[in-house]
């Protein structure tokens, strides 16, 4: 054998063994280079890309993560100062860079992962965004996004949205500039998202209103923005309300089919602790025949205004977010130009279209390059004054019920006084033994994004001052009585039982709380888990979201957001008696386990047919246990790339259960559905008047059958709807899916196969010592010629400390016919997304 056939043997050797390990193990291949723009002093670039990822379908969403010490090279802080995309707009539909506290073990094994359906990284944080082409964007002087070292944020996740199929596996990233020299401010993110907004088909004009009261403690100087929609966004605003002098000042204009990059403001403008912040989307759906939702396909709609700012680097946040709209009089105060859209910029839509990756943004103050310390705030003339928050509607207005035509049994309460009421966030809805409808809502308060920092509530100051607790005539919707004041930091579950006790879950304090019929005198009899300290032993919750309770006095809480587990205990508490639940994977293509939960969001029990079955709420199902040993039964219910937030159960018509789904990245209707436990099937779908929910949280049923009542995030409402008796017909809806379950919970022979993506995963690991043996008899044979030295150096160096890239070894390029891929844009494990969709949406494929 020749040398240049051992040489190109061994070449080969080396491909492979990268091929195979890269999606295996995630390994990243970072190269040095000029950068597009001049970097600060003693700033390097580091590259970050996926690895080798072809997309077969629509919309798919796929995640990587690395350390930050490992892409920076070093364990102390670094500074990131500017940004640039390695892809372009026919590969990538968009990108978004997290900065995260850590990742699941399995994300970390699996190196690339479904990230549209599951979970982005823990604790995220959005801290560049990138679309349509946009150029880098390069930050002012002493600012920079502060990670590693000894911040929380110690990894970093790409996410990349493929639009369509590539014929080729895509290698697409972001270039960073990092500086271990600290930096005057910290830069931050300010996200502003609607997850709600329904537009009609063939409407010009439809707005969509996100805000919100800016509750940090450090003023942050915001000084550019970027805006995103998809196809029928025309026009994005953002304003700012000073509240001591009572000012509205416009601090965004943008066109989201423009690049999506991050526009400087011809001025900084300070955001002060108690001041509002609000984005307006405006749509144009001319000439589409169809209903548009906010979801994550190109199908569908985004309304996301995303400020940028600086802010003290030792004591400031680097993200905040706000979600739908808590002050309506700010909207009603809105100039009205709020919606007026740019004039043309053919440069800038061709951009869009094309890519020109010399170009870059500057986002200091438009027309200088001065750094943040220079930069002045800009005050803007006055805008009328606001009116006073807080305005609730009066029932007395409204006229008595008027009952809908049936919508397939289910019939919408047209008008129903309790629907007239406004409240804080609704997240929970029951009904008492005189069939009074109980209302649990979050009054003053709201679950943001900057609500937590991880698990634990940031604010544990006080409690909310106002009632929490409000009961309702089931006739007339009227308000017979309040309780609360004082005792919740963040409301979750609500549940009466069969003896009208009120239990209650708040996931700030990580507790539960039974109390007395109508809360008693306002102590509870009994409280499980430890304040404000969230832990996942026998003594302790994390963020738990829901209780049943059985006639015998046994209950059941669903521990949800972190501990993914349902727990059962007897009568008088203690510890528990019996538990289920485990943490989903998110490993790309496999379903989850009958066990593996992700959220179990909600409880109701089959009491009649000895079952518990919970709303595994970012699996998109619901999964039934035998309640006297959770054990598992035969009734799982899929719903198809969508999320299950609530569930309720009557033993009318022979048995059925009231499900509610939430916002979705599929673009699924946002509905009620009827499932009949005993032909398990969809007998019925509702919304009032058939058009859809909004952000559904929880579903409550009478107690006689006769009547369902849903309470949404946003708009803060309760809806109420009649049940006709008998609704034995069915409905098809091909996203509902009816699933044998196995025949123990946990049971690992029961689990589904592995998946295609899970095999060549399998394979690649078993295959890499194969291909490790074959490399070293490569080298054994150069080393016989004394040729190994230089043949490593010539081919893996173009001189010390510069490693070439894969593309350099292959003599081609790596991204060469790549195609967009959909991310959501805001991860929360909460109810900030919608509260998470969104921002979050974690349905199962």
């Amino acid at each position: 054998m020749s040398e240049a056939m051992s040489v190109g043997a061994l070449r080969l050797a080396v491909i492979a063994l990268l091929a195979v390990a890269a999606p295996v193990f995630g390994r990243r291949f970072h190269t040095r280079g000029e950068p597009a723009v001049r970097p600060h002093h003693s700033s390097r670039p580091v590259e970050f890309h996926m690895p080798p990822y072809q997309p077969k379908e629509n919309d798919a969403y796929v995640c990587t993560g690395i350390k930050v010490s490992d892409l920076a090279g070093t364990d102390a802080t670094v500074w990131v100062t500017q940004y640039r995309a390695l892809s372009d707009a026919d590969t990538a539909h968009h990108m978004l860079l997290f900065q995260c506290d850590d990742l699941t073990p399995q994300q970390r094994a699996a190196g690339k992962w479904e990230c549209g359906h599951h979970g982005v990284c823990q604790n995220s944080q959005v801290m560049y965004a990138w679309a349509k082409n946009a150029p880098a964007t390069k930050l002012p002087d002493d600012v920079g996004f502060k990670i590693g070292g000894t911040t929380q944020h110690k990894y970093l996740v790409l996410q990349i949205h493929y639009a369509h199929p590539l014929p080729a596996p895509d290698t697409s990233g972001v270039e960073l500039m990092v500086s271990e020299k600290p930096q005057k401010y910290q830069a931050g993110i300010y996200l502003l998202l609607d997850g709600s907004v329904v537009i009609p088909p063939n409407t010009p004009v439809t707005h969509a209103d996100v805000n919100c009261q800016f509750n940090g403690e450090n003023t942050l100087t915001a000084f550019a923005y970027r805006v995103h929609a998809h196809k029928l966004g025309k026009v994005i605003t953002g304003y700012r309300y000073n509240t001591q002098n009572q000012t509205l000042v416009e601090m965004a204009r943008g066109n989201p089919q423009w690049p999506q990059a991050f526009y400087p403001m011809k001025h900084p403008i300070d955001i002060h602790p108690g001041d509002l912040v609000h984005a307006r989307c405006t749509f144009d759906s001319t000439g589409r025949n169809r209903t548009t939702r906010i979801g994550a396909t190109s199908a569908d709609e985004m309304c996301n205004l995303y400020v940028m700012y600086y802010t003290d680097a030792e004591k400031g946040r680097s993200a905040f977010a706000c979600m739908g709209e808590n002050v309506p009089e700010l909207t009603d105060a809105l100039p009205a130009n709020s919606d007026q859209p740019l004039p043309p910029n053919p440069l800038l839509e061709e951009h869009a279209k094309h890519t020109h990756k010399e170009d870059m943004y500057n986002v200091a103050a438009t027309g200088s390059s001065a750094g943040a310390a220079d930069m002045q705030s800009e005050q803007q003339p006055e805008q009328p004054e606001l009116q006073p928050i807080g305005t609730v509607l009066n029932p007395d207005d409204y006229e008595p019920g008027r009952i809908a035509k049936a919508l397939g049994g289910v019939q919408f309460v047209h008008n129903w006084g309790g629907s007239a009421h406004t409240f804080g966030q609704a997240v929970a809805v029951s009904v008492d033994l005189s069939g009074n409808v109980v209302v649990f809502h979050r009054a003053s308060r709201a679950w943001s994004g900057g609500s937590f920092n991880g698990n634990r509530l940031r604010d544990t100051s006080s409690p909310i001052p106002e009632n929490t607790i409000v009961y309702l005539r089931n006739d007339t919707g009227e308000i017979v009585f309040q309780m609360g004041a004082r005792f919740f930091y963040m409301p979750h579950g609500l549940t009466i039982d069969h003896e009208d006790n009120v239990w209650c879950t708040d996931v700030g304090m990580h507790q539960v709380f039974k109390f007395s019929p109508r809360g008693g005198d306002g102590t509870p009899q009994l409280t499980l888990g430890t304040k404000f300290e969230p832990g996942s032993d026998d003594y302790h919750f994390c963020k738990p979201t829901s209780v049943a309770v059985m006639r015998d006095g046994s209950f059941f809480v669903a521990d949800g957001y972190c501990n993914t587990r349902i727990l059962k205990f007897g009568p008088g508490g203690g510890r528990p008696v019996r538990t289920v639940g485990r943490a989903s994977s998110s490993l790309l293509g496999r379903p989850p386990a009958l066990d593996e939960f992700n959220i179990p969001h909600s409880l109701t029990l089959l009491e009649d047919r000895n079952m518990i079955c919970t709303a595994d709420r970012e699996n998109g199902r619901v999964v039934c246990f035998r309640a006297s040993d959770l054990s598992a039964t035969d009734v799982t219910i899929n719903w198809q790339r969508s999320r299950i937030y609530g569930l309720a159960y009557s033993p009318r018509d022979g048995g059925a259960l009231f499900v509610v789904n939430g916002p979705n990245y599929a673009g699924n209707k946002v509905q009620g559905y009827v499932v009949s436990v005993t032909s398990k099937s969809v007998t019925s779908t509702f919304s009032p008047d058939g058009n859809g929910l909004s952000n559904p949280h929880d579903v409550a049923v009478s107690r006689d059958g006769s009547a369902v009542y849903v309470v949404e995030l946003n708009p803060r409402k309760v809806w109420r709807f009649n049940v006709a008796a008998g609704v034995a017909g069915g409905v098809q809806d091909p996203t509902v899916e009816f699933v044998k379950s196995p025949d123990a919970a946990g049971d690992d022979s029961a689990a589904p196969s592995l998946s295609g993506h899970a095999k060549l995963a399998m394979a690649a690991l078993f295959g890499v010592p194969v291909v490790l043996f074959v490399v070293i008899m490569a080298v054994l044979r150069l080393r016989k010629r004394n040729q190994r030295r230089r043949f490593f150096l010539h081919n893996l160096n173009d001189g010390p400390g510069h490693r070439k890239t894969l593309d350099s070894l292959l003599g081609t390029k790596s991204r060469q016919g790549f195609e967009p891929l959909a991310t959501q844009d805001l991860d929360d494990d909460s109810d900030s997304d919608v509260e998470e969709f969104i921002a979050k949406i974690k349905s199962r494929t």
